[in-house]
This record gives structure tokens, C-alpha cells and sequence, in this order.
């Protein structure tokens, strides 16, 4: 029997949230009697991606159930609370991180470079063994996100393996805080992308790299329309676009006006990946495109 692509994705995230928790578990208890904080750090920023893989999973599960009475738009608000949630605490791990990386740079400490490198290529195993993994499940752009998570793992793990060779060498411990401050730049970089990502989603904002005057002018070229307004944009999750808006049309019969709007929400869909769509018709005998995203003043309304 063939898998489906969601099976083996929820199999490949499951086997690497295991194989993350494990590893995590190591570099802390490598890191603790090793004195490496660059080991530490990458623990820290390891545990990020548990909550990202649970909700990854859950998305993947829960995309497969219709929204219910209580939940009309689904789950797919849970992933973007819990990745704004995640990135605060996060930013408080990278400040931790810099903080003792100073005090390390000041005052260093022995290393055990031998511990940093053995856990390092561990790490790296595992990091890029999830990235292998996920970089056959392209389609879908909740596990593509997962994947670029895991190629930046991997990215510091090679920091770490690097910075323990060069330590090995030259007996320069503070090679050690200076891997844990790029370490905490990377992580500083991913929370503060999500936190804006995800408290815009979260405020209803207009959809990053979304232009509302073109989405606008798109519904203005489809035949019949012959003006747009009260137009509002904004996401359910992290993929997934709703409009709302009021279209002018001549009077026409229920079936003309349901042939624009069928056509209106084809263009929504081909040009901007917007599914979900409401719209209510007004009917006018003018031409011209009104405001798209404020209503039209009282005294100027087209007459419905």
C-alpha cells in the first residue's frame, strides 16, 4: 500500500522529536562536565525545536479535521501562539547565553574539547539526519519550515565541531563563549522573525509580502466588477489567507452575480493563495473603483 506524503511526514517528525529530546538531554549533561557553553547554548537552541515539532506533528494531524462548532476557522492558530510563545522564552535563553558567554571571556574556564567535539559530530549526526529526512518532503510547507530549522542546526553544529578542533590545537578557551555568542545570534535571528511573524498573524495584520492596492486592482480587471471596497485581508495560520470585501455590481440575476464571484475567488486563489473569501454584492449603476480598504462615506454610497 502506498504511504501518503502526510504519513511519512508525521513519521519522519516524530522520529526526529525523539532523536532531538535525546540529543538535547546530552549536550546539557556533555556541556555541564565538559564547561562548554557553546555545548550548553546549542542544547538550549535544540529545545526550541521540540515545541516547533510537537505543533508541526499536531498541524499535521489536526489539518486533516474540518473546523467544528467551536473552532469555525480549525487549529491553525495554535502553531502561531505557540511559536510566539516559544520565541519569548527563547530570547530570554539568548540573553542568558550572552551574559555568561561574557563572564566566561572575562574569567575563562577549561574546556573539555575532546566532550565538545564527540557530541558536536553526535549532533550533527542527528541535525542533519532530520534535514535528510525532511528534505524529501518539500511539498508540504509546514515540514519545508521544519527542514530550514534543521539546516541551521546542523549549521552550528559545525560551529561547535570547529571551534573544538581549534581549541584542541591552539588551547584558546575563549574560542568556547565566542561559538555560544553565534550560537545565540542565530537564535536571537529565528525568535525575533517568528515573534514578528507571529504577532502580526496574531493581530490580523495584512500578510507579510501581501500588496492590498494589487489585490484590489486584480478583483477590479475581473469582467463585471466595476468597483471594490471595505477590503480586509488577514491570516488564519501561518499559510492559509481569508479576504473579506464588498464588490458593486449592475442588477443582474442571482447566476450572473454568482459567475463573478466564482471567477473573484479564482483569481484570489491563482494570484495570491487566498482560499477562503466572502464577499457581498452591492448593486450600483456607477463605474469606478472605491477605496479598498475604507468604506465609502455615507453621502457618497452607491444606492443598494
Amino acid at each position: 500500500m502506498r504511504v501518503q506524503p502526510n504519513e511519512t511526514g508525521s513519521r519522519v517528525i516524530r522520529a526526529a522529536l525523539v532523536a532531538t529530546l535525546l540529543l538535547v538531554i546530552a549536550e546539557f549533561v556533555a556541556g555541564i562536565l565538559g564547561h562548554s557553553l557553546a555545548l550548553i547554548s546549542d542544547a538550549w537552541h535544540n529545545l526550541g525545536d521540540v515545541p516547533a515539532l510537537a505543533f508541526s506533528s499536531l498541524a499535521l494531524h489536526f489539518g486533516q479535521k474540518p473546523p467544528d462548532e467551536l473552532r469555525t476557522y480549525g487549529y491553525q492558530r495554535a502553531g502561531v501562539l505557540a511559536g510566539f510563545v516559544n520565541s519569548l522564552i527563547l530570547l530570554g535563553v539568548a540573553v542568558y547565553v550572552c551574559v555568561e558567554g561574557y563572564a566566561r571571556v572575562i574569567h575563562p574556564q577549561p574546556v573539555a574539547s575532546g566532550v565538545m567535539l564527540v557530541v558536536g559530530v553526535v549532533a550533527l549526526a542527528v541535525n542533519g539526519g532530520v534535514s535528510l529526512a525532511l528534505s524529501r518532503q518539500q511539498s508540504d510547507l509546514n515540514l519545508r519550515s521544519v527542514f530550514i530549522h534543521y539546516v541551521g542546526d546542523s549549521l552550528s553544529d559545525v560551529g561547535i565541531i570547529a571551534s573544538a578542533v581549534l581549541i584542541r590545537l591552539t588551547g584558546q578557551r575563549i574560542l568556547d563563549p565566542i561559538a555560544a555568542f553565534l550560537i545565540a545570534g542565530m537564535i536571537l535571528w529565528g525568535a525575533v522573525g517568528i515573534i514578528g511573524e507571529s504577532g502580526s498573524i496574531l493581530l490580523e495584520s495584512l500578510p507579510r509580502g501581501m500588496d492590498l492596492e494589487r489585490v484590489a486592482r486584480a478583483m477590479l480587471a475581473v469582467p463585471g466588477v466595476r468597483g471594490v471596497h471595505d477590503v480586509h485581508i488577514w491570516s488564519l495560520g501561518s499559510d492559509s489567507h481569508a479576504l473579506s470585501c464588498h464588490i458593486h455590481i449592475l442588477d443582474m440575476p442571482t447566476s450572473e452575480s454568482e459567475r463573478i464571484a466564482h471567477r473573484v475567488r479564482e483569481v484570489l486563489a491563482a494570484e495570491f493563495g487566498i482560499m477562503h473569501t466572502t464577499i457581498q454584492f452591492e448593486h450600483t449603476h456607477q463605474a469606478g473603483a472605491f477605496h479598498p480598504y475604507m468604506p465609502e462615506p455615507a453621502g457618497k454610497k452607491a444606492n443598494t
